[in-house]
């Protein structure tokens, strides 16, 4: 009996902690602006499942993403990790990621330290989830249903809508990439595909979903929407008893992803004469923005063009607008589903609910129609924390903060272990809880005083090509001001509360110098780091990942080992910067790229050496 005595006591200690630990319901939204804040000068969606969610606890005005571009942005929320940590700006796959790769997931952190994990809908980008964590996994992000011509090829969908093709005619943007991106329209827009033998199309009637017939006859006589059996499954585990331990429930839903089709009934909440589009959405306003951020060749901007060369079709943009009110209206009614379900469950006094997008998404306002900016409609995001106990109801809080936030705060709200990547990949977490402002919105925080988002450079919207992550931009918002910095030094300032649609970049105006430098101080500690060391001399330390900051004359080769990772050549004095990591070797001189190389293997601790003698101004961090 004595010996039974300690294991008793464990037992009754682990139960009695698993019940302390609040449940966690983490929604994510794809493609979500800040509409739900119901923004003055930006058009209205009632959002009544977001607003009582807000009235139930603490809404963040001023939350951004780290990078405006999906597969980054969640990348860096669910390890933590900044972008400019790890490298990863764009569509890579996380998980061959050198630094990402070998660290812990936020998922597999909470399910290997008690919780029970679910998950449902897009969480990860591309389905890269790490599926041997969950209890139970259900369906991936889909955003079908889709077209189809009839082609094997095409079952999947991935195709535009067949009334809308004149968007690509040859007067328009024949060579607009990601076609299927940009229709949109209600479910009673049946598509049809006529036969075209000579083209090899065989036609088809009707809608598709996963390769298969999507049935629609009316709102309220057809299949289920991906986001609609989403949201089932959440609310059926929320149903659920778990009584062994604490549950989190990751739910996703993939509107308002493009293309924005929604069941009619949601374009029926906002008839086309009574929208009234922002002068803000229609005023052209990127004279004064930074050129490489207002390329008005880059995806973004000629979304917004093709929406207007086609005279013969009046209130096209209208129709567009109305279509992304329709899919935020949808959403919101998936999120009160979910809602609903906890609010009916045994778990209602003890879930902290977390509710947010990966991004912003620009719906007109600087002449652009897509997210990869780093403007506020490029990187505001709602964010919404609820049921944490003692906290208060219906507040708001107006620090900035990000999406690098939420894996510390979910480790000092579960109780979870505080340095997750430890013995992995070594790194510590960028962001900081902001558990104090849930529970006092008002305090002063031990954060920082800006949120910062980083944006690939050169061609970041188009034909994946990567070589815009070579020369990354980064921003920070601060309660009142934006302060922008480009890889070639452009900048952008802007003031909130005299301009909150950014018309006037002050970036070139002495009086605001001081402000100007204050803010450009904060951007570069947050993308750079602390972990940077300063040499009088070239070191030779041993090294397997790290970052190099120099300025060099005349002709330099760099080995790790007997590696030449990297080989420069400058008449005069020009910064070089170096940065191997895995595989990967990648070199900048005078800020320009001058090799991107990747090699056979991972590269293991070595000593660096240097065959220059004219180095100077060393910085060495290891990564």
């Amino acid at each position: 009996m004595k010996s039974l005595i300690p294991t008793i006591l464990m037992l009754f200690c682990a139960n009695a902690f698993a019940q302390e630990r609040p449940n966690v319901l983490f929604i994510i939204v794809d493609d979500l602006n800040d509409m739900p804040l119901h923004p003055e000068g930006k058009p209205h969606v009632p959002t009544p499942n977001f607003d009582r969610l807000a009235a139930r606890g603490v809404s963040f005005t001023n939350a951004h993403c780290n990078d405006p571009i999906c597969a980054p942005s969640r990348s860096s929320m669910l390890t933590g990790l900044y972008p400019q940590t790890s490298s990863l700006y764009w569509f890579e796959d996380y998980r061959q990621n050198a630094i990402l790769s070998k660290s812990v997931t936020l998922t597999e952190h909470l399910a290997t330290n008690g919780y029970g994990v679910y998950s449902v809908g897009k969480i990860y980008h591309g389905n890269q989830d790490p599926k041997g964590f969950y209890v139970d996994r259900g369906p991936d992000g889909n955003i079908g249903p889709w077209p189809w011509d009839g082609r094997k090829q095409t079952r999947r969908g991935l195709i535009p809508h067949s009334q809308q093709m004149f968007f690509y005619a040859d007067d328009a943007d024949p060579d607009m990439d990601y076609k299927w991106e940009h229709t949109f329209g209600p479910l009673t827009m049946i598509p049809e595909y006529k036969a075209d033998p000579a083209r090899g199309i065989p036609g088809y009637r009707g809608w598709r979903l996963s390769g298969k017939p999507w049935r629609y006859k009316s709102d309220d006589d057809r299949d289920a929407m991906p986001d609609e059996t989403n949201a089932a499954f959440a609310a059926n585990v929320l149903k659920q008893k778990h009584a062994d331990k604490p549950f989190a429930m990751f739910t996703g839903f993939s509107r308002t992803h493009t293309p924005l089709y929604a069941p009619q009934k949601y374009f029926d909440k906002f008839q086309l004469n009574d929208i009234e589009v922002p002068k803000a959405y229609m005023k052209g306003d990127l004279e004064d923005c930074a050129p490489s951020l207002a390329n008005t060749s880059l995806y973004a901007f000629r979304r917004y063009q093709m929406l207007f060369k086609h005279k013969g079709r009046p209130q096209l943009y209208k129709k567009w607008l109305q279509a992304y009110m329709a899919c935020v209206a949808f959403i919101d009614d998936q999120v009160g589903t979910v809602l609903d379900a906890l609010e009916a469950s045994p778990h209602a006094d003890n879930t902290v609910v977390f509710l947010t997008s990966d991004h912003g998404f620009h719906v007109g306002g600087k002449e652009a129609i897509y997210k990869q900016t780093l403007w506020d409609s490029g990187t505001r995001i709602p964010f919404i924390v609820a049921g944490l106990d003692g906290m208060p109801k219906g507040a708001v809080c107006h620090q900035p903060i990000s999406l690098i936030d939420v894996y510390p705060t979910l480790i000092d709200i579960c109780g979870l272990p505080k340095d997750p990547h430890a013995g992995r990949s070594n790194y510590p977490l960028d962001g900081h809880s902001i558990k104090p402002l849930v529970l006092k919105p008002d305090r002063k925080w031990t954060g920082p005083e800006v949120a910062i988002t980083a944006l690939p450079g050169k061609d970041h919207s188009q034909h994946r090509q990567h070589i815009g992550t070579l020369y990354p931009h980064f921003s920070v918002r601060a309660k009142d001001w934006r302060y922008s910095l480009t890889s070639d030094g452009q900048e952008e300032l802007y003031r909130y509360p005299s301009d909150p649609n950014e018309f006037t970049n002050l970036a070139g105006k002495p009086e605001h110098a001081d402000i100007k430098a204050k803010l450009r101080k904060q951007l570069i500690s947050l993308r750079d780091g602390n972990a940077w060391k300063e040499f009088k001399s070239f070191p030779s330390d041993k090294l397997a990942a790290f970052e190099l900051l120099a300025e060099v004359k005349g002709a330099a080769a760099f080995k790790l080992g007997e590696t030449v990772v990297a080989e420069v050549d400058s008449a005069k004095w020009a910064p070089v910067r170096i940065r191997v990591a895995g595989k990967r070797s990648q070199v900048w001189l005078n800020n320009r790229v001058a090799s991107d190389e990747v090699y056979k293997s991972e590269f293991s601790a070595s000593p660096l050496t240097s065959s220059s003698k004219s180095l100077r101004n060393i910085r060495i961090r290891k990564l």
